[in-house]
């Protein structure tokens, strides 16, 4: 009997593995909105990377602007709708 809950168990987890690298195939949030550019009305974008005669703030020099795809997984072809955020380079 243990050894029967034993092996269910190892063949739903391997199911469960197989499941996720099918899901994980796609683009993740920030390639589906990798083609945006960042626009003139992104104005902390704007005001942080002119701070300090041009050579940006703290903010700038250390993090990486990204356009990030709200709704993924939808989204396969580029976003409609993204938004901006601030991340590790």
């Amino acid at each position: 009997n243990r050894y029967i809950k034993i092996q269910f168990a190892m063949t739903s987890d391997s199911e469960s593995e197989s499941d996720d690298e099918e899901y994980n195939q796609g683009p993740d949030i920030f390639e589906a909105a990798a083609d945006e550019e960042i626009k003139e009305d992104h104005w902390e974008y704007h005001m942080r990377k002119n701070m300090n005669d041009g050579a940006g703030d703290a903010v700038y020099r250390n993090l990486a602007y990204k356009a990030v795809c709200n709704c993924m997984p939808v989204c396969k072809e580029g976003c409609m709708n993204p938004y901006w955020m601030w991340t590790k380079k």
